[in-house]
């Protein structure tokens, strides 16, 4: 079969045999075959994707296990470039000899390997399945035999005990065989499910098996499949890593390449280093010849400066000793003032107490008498004080009316057509109508201004008018003060003297009398020769006739119309026109106008004319003759003339009455008026270059019938300035600028109130009082504010004084300001100058009605930018509201310009060259020259090149500018330059050709110097040892105001210059501090210099010199660092001191000596420590002695802790404090007490005053006491608390809680330091006799630098007063103390704290675990002692945080209890008690220890563990040691110990008291109290036994016949019959009695029983006390030898009774056999009772 055959087949093959799941694969593979194609897969990764099912899910997300390198998009994936790919490609095709595959095949080649891994992990998790179900199986099967074994033992074992009879082990085993049964049925259920399961397991096991056998052929054929591709691969493989290695090749080729060219810019870099040094060289030689000499004006200049510091700063000192003497001479002058009002006060005093002790001796009522007197003394001062404050607010009111009587002047000056002359216009005041209109206006306008300026105006002589028309009104004095009153109140004046001082002055004087003013004249009838009329009244019945005729004269004249049975409703006449408007009408002219009725209703109708309007009856006058009766659809005429007398609006109307009902005719009049409006609100200029000018025009048109003037103004910009409005009440203020819009509303309203009221202020405007010069922006616009105030914006070219008024809480204030205000004739023009925009010629004029004109706008723009500006055009029409026009422009600038006009070169060093450019741009079209310009005295500093320059057009030109700034520029830059600054500022200029304008720009630079200076210049280091620095001070300055780098180079190896290792930046001007550092190498002279080199390449040298010295001893470290401890913890480190000078050979190794001094002897070498005084250090030990070639350790510990003297100052401190406050305290209790006295005593007068007897308190002090009452004789508070004595720091104890809380508040207030201690080690040679004997060298000496960083502890104890010592005393053993330690967190971070293990076998235990403390959080730890021995005990508790450690010492010991009872064998018998009853005995415990003693009595019957103890054979069978005995059936105890529990004081006893309580028959109560000590040990155990019987007699002291175990199961008891008979049978109760003859050689010893008859005492009353006793049948055993002592008694109540029974062989017994005999016992008590007495007997040998 052929590849492609074979192919084909397996394709199908594989379509055939695949399972739905691996087609959903399939299918999926297919479906993301854009983003994942498989190439290969390996064996080893099949096995390895076995374990993932995911790709047989069709929802799932397709997951791929293998190599990422095996999935791409292409068929084949190379390394290499598509050109290498392409001829690898080429050459595969030319075997045609191997198979290819396409992604078809691989992706099925996959999703079968999937597949077929699939199965074969289902069969494998199937195989385990079936091994465990066959497992669990055998474990059923094998647990059934072991059930069915154990059944089957279980029933023999019943079997055997019910032959033996032992029928408590049948019925236990009977139960246990039930159990077993029910085991066995549970596990054979199991076992058939578990087969089920099996079966079904099984079966899918061998459906796997069928269904994987399906595929084995393919199996085997997938391989094979598999083998080729990874062949494929391989072979790909190999050859892309070919074509790798050749990359690599290539690579390696490029990077020698890189190398050398590398190589060759590094030799180039070093030709241009050495070449720049060279010429480095050459300026530096250069430079040396200035150096001297600038050197030397340097400082000169500086010895300048310092002499000018140095009188300056005597001058600050000359003036400071004289402040400081001004100062004291004034403080004794202040302390002089001072002692004389104290001495004035206590004269005061004085007096006062005498006054008072000589009322009170008088017998008058001094407090009384006192507070009047200080009363009258207050009164008086607060009327001269009130008189004084009248005085002064008069003159200032005179004043404030003369300085406004001036400044009225001033402006009738100023502004005169604000005044206008009454003698040239007489007639416009007395021939003006008042109008209705104008009379509502001023009636409805507000605040109390309208009246001062009426009056104000009318003394001037004057009113107030507009500029084109003037309204004047006048008021009778009646009437003007109801208005004020009115207005008084609607504006809420409180101060209303100003209004009454103005009551009686006429504010307006009325141009005529109006109706409202004359009075009422009866009417005359004019006279008509002698004829004479007189008028007759109608009466009351009169009145009611002609009332009831008009009401029915009425009734007959309307009448419902109805046609053809619909009744009309509505106007019954339609009038044309509808409405009769007279419009545009002109005062004094007649208006006619024809309306025509006509009738609209259903029939005929009647037409009556009823009135007009009573305001229109002066105006219009109505012809109209009734026409009669009107047939539907008839019209009539009338003719309606209007002759209008005043200028306003009218409306009315005419009515008429129809049959159907009255109707009417609407009439109105109106005015004329303007509509005015303009074309466009917004202009748009577009861009416009600076300095040409454009103007555009808009229409502005009135479509009304009424002129107006207008005036067209900018108000973008204006200056808001403080202005008057021209009357002497206009206030004054500034505000915010509104909106345009809102601007023109509130000018509008503004503008209608002052024109329209009388007497009101008129705002004057450009085109009105100064229409002449229209080249003027003068304007002055008043707002009226809500306030009351007016806000203007005005512009004035004088300086006057003005009056301001302003209004603060609701009072008027005022008061004359002086203001110069001046303008000049370019401010006037400076808005127009910023922007630009402008109005054009005509600024303002008349526009007549139906009228139009065209204003313009002219854009002249200065500065390039956005323009967007406001005009409004006004008019002086008070119906009219100002348009605002908004113009839009951009300006642009001039073509040539720079993008910089400030060149700053920042700061430069003298002899430096700096450059920059500055780029010059074109916005013209065209090409432009330029030539560059450097003022004269720059020009050997400053250049720019080139000079001249062509700029192409809609280009850039860029230009370079070099400066080179010399020494001699303080002479040559003149005014460009400051010499003290250093601060250049030059001008330059670039000229264009075809252009005035310059382009101006300016170069900026600050010029300083680059020198640094060193102190000291000579250091000298002194003796230094080779273990131990030397550090020296260095003080470097920059004198320059740039910053420079600087460092300290080619130092010696011995010499180090910090920080920084000698290098850094110094900022200007700035002084640092270097540490030279000096480390002697070996013993030597040294002298060397140290060489500081500047940024730029400048050398500053230092000379040196030392003295190195080699001492004999040496410290393995010199330095040591402690770890930051808290205050109370502690830090140790360890060194040693080594002697290691064992040879004096100089040759081999260097050897201890001073400089080139002599060497030190070789031999013992003793050192020693000193530390300073309080130095918080240890080292143990001080001193030593060591040998050569040795060494000593010694031990250094760090414990920081605050002084005995600062703890107890701070106790001091404290306690002082406290004192203080308690003291305050008690001072004022004593106020209030004291206080408390005054009032009863001032209340104990005031009833005498009244004549009534003072009532007495009990427990309140009088007054007049001196003493506690806080009040002394003289009636003086004690104001002062008294004096505290602090106690002295050495009272302090250290164990008193003052001194703990003190070192508290120390921890607390600690702040964190850093200590750093040198400690000399002195060095002597030889081994120490005698203190001081042994020389030593200074030079010698060791030093040892500790550095201590001390910080504030983060955790501290606040219980206690902050101790941490925690102290147990004594406790007993097995008792258990618990005692709390509070820690609390005083940083500012969680701690989080951990503690030390204690002794686990100790007797300390934490109770409570740590945790993290938050800031100023507090946590409580509990610590338990509970001591097992007699001894004493201490540990430490380290509670460890991030810091520090806190210990916390434990103290305490244990001492052993002891306790005693009174019981001797430990037993407490209860005896006998009858059943339902109860009794009790009582026992001591004692306490003979020295310790309190905690006790608990437990009962057995109690315990818990009562039911684990019992799971035992019961006694009869085996002896155990449980005694708890029978228990009640009620379950009640049986026993009971009252108190259980207690505590007992060290000899003190305790009584117990045992209650015994049986409810049931029973000889074998028993229980056990045990006594333990603090619920642990153990102290004692007592028995407790009762015996409980139904009746009073019983009997005791047989042998045992029945176990000794009860069941606690209630026994039935039989019914016994009844016996009629007289003499009933009493059951006896048989009792055994065993007797044992001891038999010897020759004799026998009889055997002796006894038995006890006891009778018990009973609380039944109704029973029998005393019990008795007698034994019958005596004869029948004593022939056999049983002989009784007592065959007859009685027993007293709660007593018992021995009887004993002996036994002696009779004569001829045989031993060896047993005799038994019976005698009956009968007991009578309560009931009668007969005991069958069983004796039997035999002989026992000894």
């Amino acid at each position: 079969m052929s590849s492609t055959n074979r192919k084909l087949f397996t394709a199908e093959y594989f379509l055939v045999y695949l399972p739905p799941v691996a087609m959903e694969t399939l299918t999926s593979f297919e479906n993301y075959e854009d983003e994942f194609v498989p190439s290969s897969l390996t064996d080893d990764q099949t096995h390895r994707s076995t374990g993932r099912h995911t790709w047989f899910t069709s929802t799932a997300e397709q997951d791929y296990d293998s190599d990422p390198e095996y999935w791409s998009n292409n068929e084949d994936v190379s390394l290499v470039d598509h050109a290498d790919t392409t001829s690898g490609r080429a050459s595969e095709n030319l075997q045609s000899s191997k198979q290819k595959f396409g992604r078809q095949e691989k992706l099925r080649m996959i999703a079968m390997r999937r597949h077929i891994d699939f199965l074969s992990e289902k069969l494998m998790d199937k195989e385990d399945s079936v091994a465990e179900i066959r497992y669990e199986l055998e474990k059923c099967r094998t647990k059934i035999e072991m059930l069915e074994y154990e059944r089957n033992h279980v029933f023999d074992q019943i079997e055997g005990c019910e032959a033996e009879g032992n029928m408590a082990n049948v019925y236990r085993l009977q139960s246990k065989h039930e159990k077993l049964c029910l085991e066995l049925e549970a596990e054979e259920n199991l076992e058939k499910k578990i087969t089920v399961g099996l079966d079904k397991a099984e079966l899918e096991l061998a459906e796997i098996e069928l269904e994987q056998g399906k595929y084995l052929l393919i199996e085997d054929d997938l391989k094979n499949q598999e083998e080729k591709v990874e062949m494929d691969r391989t072979e790909q493989a190999i050859k892309r890593v070919k074509k790798e290695k050749l990359q690599i090749q290539l690579a390696e080729k490029r990077r020698k390449n890189s190398e050398m060219d590398h190589i060759a810019a590094l030799k180039e870099k070093d030709r241009k280093c050495h070449q720049a040094m060279t010429a480095a060289k050459r300026s530096r030689e250069v430079a040396n010849k200035y150096l001297k000499d600038t050197l030397q004006r340097v400082k000169q200049a500086e010895e300048a400066e310092e002499e000018k510091a140095r009188s300056h700063m005597d001058k600050r000192m000359n003036t400071l000793l004289k402040l400081r003497t001004d100062i004291a001479a004034n403080r004794e002058n202040i302390k002089a003032i001072q002692a004389r009002d104290n001495f004035l006060k206590q004269k005061v005093l004085v007096q006062e107490s005498k006054d008072h002790e000589e009322i009170l001796s008088a017998g008058g009522n001094a407090k009384a008498l006192m507070l009047r007197k200080n009363r009258l003394e207050e009164f008086e001062q607060t009327q001269q004080q009130y008189e004084a404050e009248q005085k002064q607010k008069q003159v200032q009111l005179v004043a404030e009316i003369l300085r406004e009587e001036q400044q009225m002047k001033k402006r009738q000056t100023m502004y005169p057509q604000l005044w206008p002359d009454l003698k040239r216009e007489p007639s416009r005041i007395a021939t003006t109508k008042p109008s209705k209109k104008s009379l509502a206006k001023s009636q409805s306008s507000r605040g109390s201004s309208v009246f001062t300026v009426a009056k104000e105006n009318i003394e001037a002589g004057s009113l107030a008018s507009d500029g084109s028309e003037a309204s004047e009104q006048s008021f009778d004095e009646e009437e003007l003060a109801k208005r004020k009153k009115k207005m008084t109140g609607h504006r809420g004046y409180s101060d209303s003297d100003e209004f009454e001082e103005s009551e009686d002055e006429s504010l307006a004087k009325p141009e005529f009398d109006g109706l409202w003013n004359q009075e009422h004249r009866a009417y005359k009838v004019p006279k008509d020769g002698e004829q004479s009329y007189t008028l007759n009244y109608p009466g009351k019945m009169e009145k009611e006739m002609m009332q009831q005729a008009l009401n029915k004269h009425k009734a007959g004249i309307v009448k419902k119309q109805i046609a053809a049975g619909k009744e009309f409703k509505g106007c019954p006449f339609y009038s044309k026109p509808d409405v009769i408007h007279f419009k545009d009408f002109d005062v004094l002219k007649s208006y006619k106008k024809k309306v025509i009725l006509t009738n609209v209703s259903y029939s005929v109708n009647f037409l009556k004319l009823l009135s007009l309007s009573e305001h229109l009856k002066d105006f219009i006058e109505i012809m109209f003759d009734p026409p009669g009766q009107m047939s539907a659809g008839m019209s009539c005429e009338m003719l309606v003339t209007f002759k209008p007398m005043i200028n306003e609006d009218l409306i009315g109307k005419v009515s008429f009455l129809a049959q159907t009902g009255p109707f009417s005719v609407p009439v109105k009049c109106t005015t004329k008026k303007c509509n005015l409006s303009v074309d466009k609100t917004c202009i748009d200029f577009g861009c416009q270059v600076i300095g040409e000018k454009l103007r555009r025009t808009f229409t502005l048109t009135n479509k009304g019938a009424k002129g107006t003037t207008f005036q067209f103004l900018k108000i973008s910009g204006l200056r808001q300035t403080l202005t008057s409005a021209g009357t002497s009440l206009g206030g004054f203020t500034v505000t915010e600028r509104s909106p345009p819009g809102d601007r023109g509303n509130i000018l509008d309203e503004q503008l209608k109130h002052q024109t329209s009221a009388p007497g009101s202020v008129s705002v004057s405007r450009a085109g009105d009082a100064q229409a002449k010069t229209p080249d003027k922006n003068e304007k002055d616009v008043s707002v009226q504010e809500p306030a009351g105030l007016i806000v203007s914006n005005e512009m004035s070219a004088k300086s006057n004084k003005s009056l301001v008024f302003t209004e603060q809480n609701g009072k008027r204030l005022e008061h004359v300001e002086e203001t110069e205000v001046t303008f000049a004739e370019s401010d006037l023009l400076e808005f127009k100058d910023i922007d630009g925009m402008g109005v054009g010629e005509i600024v303002e004029g008349v526009l007549g009605p139906f009228a139009s004109i065209k204003l313009e706008i002219v854009f002249s723009p200065t500065i390039p930018g956005k323009v967007d500006t406001d005009f409004e055009i006004r008019f002086n029409d008070e119906d009219s509201s100002p348009i605002s026009v908004k113009s839009v422009a951009t300006a642009i600038d001039v073509p040539v310009w720079v993008e910089r006009e400030n060149v700053d070169l920042k700061i430069c060093m003298f002899d430096r060259l700096y450059q920059d450019a500055i780029v010059v741009n074109n916005r013209a079209k065209t090409a432009l020259r330029l030539k560059f310009e450097v003022c004269k005295e720059l020009q050997n500093h400053l250049e720019l090149l080139p000079k001249t320059g062509y700029i192409q057009a809609q280009s850039q030109f860029s230009a370079q500018i070099k400066f080179l700034p010399r020494r001699s520029i303080f002479e040559e830059a003149g005014e460009y330059f400051d010499q003290e600054t250093g601060v250049l500022e030059a001008p330059m200029t670039i000229r264009v050709a075809d252009q005035t304008s310059p382009v101006h720009f300016t170069v900026h630079a600050v010029v300083t110097n680059s020198d640094f200076e060193l102190k000291p210049n000579d250091i000298d280091f002194g003796f230094c040892t080779i273990f131990e620095s030397v550090i020296a001070k260095v003080k470097l300055t920059n004198k320059s105001i740039l910053s420079h780098k600087f460092g300290f180079v080619n130092l010696p190896d011995y010499v180090d210059v910090q920080p920084n290792d000698g290098f850094g930046t110094l900022l200007p001007l700035e002084t640092i501090e270097l540490d030279v550092i000096f480390k002697a190498k070996k013993a030597k002279d040294y002298s060397f210099e140290l060489t500081c080199k500047s940024g730029i390449n400048r050398d500053f040298k230092i000379k040196c010199k030392a003295v190195g010295v080699h001492p004999p001893l040496e410290l393995s470290h010199s330095v040591i660092h402690f770890a930051a401890t808290a205050l109370g913890d502690s830090s140790t480190a360890t060194l040693s001191v080594i002697n290691s000078h064992t040879s004096a050979n100089e040759f081999t190794h260097p050897v201890p000596r001073i400089g080139k001094g002599s060497i030190a002897p070789v031999g013992p070498t003793s050192f020693e420590f000193i530390i300073p005084e309080n130095v918080p250090l240890e080292i143990s030990p001080v001193v030593g002695t060591i040998n050569p070639g040795s060494k000593q350790q010694v031990c250094v510990r760090f414990k920081p802790k605050v002084t005995d003297a600062e703890i107890r100052n701070e106790a001091v401190r404290m306690i002082t404090k406290s004192l203080e406050a308690q003291a305050q305290k008690e001072l004022e209790e004593a106020k209030l007490l004291a206080q408390k006295n005054a009032s009863e005593t001032n209340e104990d007068e005031d009833q005498k005053l009244k004549g009534k007897k003072p009532v007495k308190k009990v427990g309140v002090k009088s007054p007049n006491n001196k003493g506690r009452g806080g009040r002394a004789g003289s009636g003086v508070l004690i104001s002062v608390p008294k004096a505290v004595t602090p106690p002295s720091p050495d009272d302090i104890q250290s164990s008193s809680d003052d001194y703990s809380s003190a070192r508290g508040s120390l921890y607390r207030q600690f702040i964190n330091s850093f200590s750093s201690y040198s400690i000399p080690c002195f060095v002597a040679t030889g081994t120490p006799v005698d203190p001081g004997s042994l020389p030593y060298s200074v030079h010698n000496t060791l030093y040892m630098e500790v550095h201590c960083p001390t910080i504030k502890p983060p955790v501290v104890v606040i219980s206690n007063s902050g101790r941490t010592v925690v102290e147990f005393d004594d406790v007993s053993i097995g008792q258990r103390i618990i005692k709390s330690v509070t820690i609390q967190n005083i940083s500012n971070v969680v701690q989080d704290l951990k503690s030390s293990v204690l002794d686990t076998c100790g007797p300390f235990l934490l109770l409570n675990s740590m945790r993290g403390l938050a800031p100023d959080a507090t946590h409580t730890l509990l610590i338990a002692f509970s001591p097992m021995q007699a001894k004493v005990y201490y540990e430490v508790l380290s509670i460890k945080c991030a810091t520090s450690t806190l210990g916390v010492s434990l103290n305490g010991q244990g001492v052993q209890p002891l306790v005693s009872t009174s019981l001797k064998d430990g037993v407490l018998d209860m005896g006998y008690v009858i059943v339902g009853e109860d009794t009790t005995e009582t026992f001591k415990i004692e306490n003979t220890s020295s310790l309190s003693v905690d006790y608990c009595i437990r009962l057995d019957s109690l315990s818990l563990n009562r039911h684990v103890n019992e799971q035992v054979l019961p006694s009869f069978i085996r002896k155990s040691n449980n005694v708890v005995g029978t228990a009640n059936l009620t379950g009640r105890n049986v026993f009971d110990c009252v108190p259980s529990e207690g505590t007992l004081k060290p000899g003190t006893e305790q009584e117990i008291a045992v209650n015994f309580s049986p409810d049931h028959t029973s000889n074998y109560f028993s229980d056990c109290a045990r006594i333990e000590l603090y619920g642990k040990h153990e102290a004692h155990s007592i028995c407790l036994k009762g015996q409980a019987y139904p009746h009073t007699m019983y009997v005791t002291g047989g042998d045992d016949i029945d176990t000794a175990v009860e069941s606690l199961a209630v026994v039935p008891q039989l019914e016994e019959e009844e016996d009629n008979s007289k003499n009933p049978v009493v059951p006896t109760i048989p009792m055994l009695l065993m007797f044992h003859a001891i038999c010897k050689e020759d004799t026998t010893l009889p055997a002796r029983r006894d038995i006890q008859v006891g009778c018990i005492r009973s609380n039944a009353v109704s029973q029998k006390k005393n019990g008795e006793f007698f034994f019958d049948q005596l004869n029948l055993v004593t022939p056999k030898g049983f002989q009784v002592d007592i065959q007859k008694g009685m027993v007293e109540a709660g007593q018992s009774k021995a009887i004993s029974i002996t036994w002696t062989p009779p004569k001829g017994h045989d031993p060896n056999i047993t005799i038994d005999g019976t005698m009956y016992l009968n007991l009578k008590g309560d009931v009668a009772e007969k005991y069958e007495i069983i004796l039997r007997a035999l002989v026992v040998s000894e």
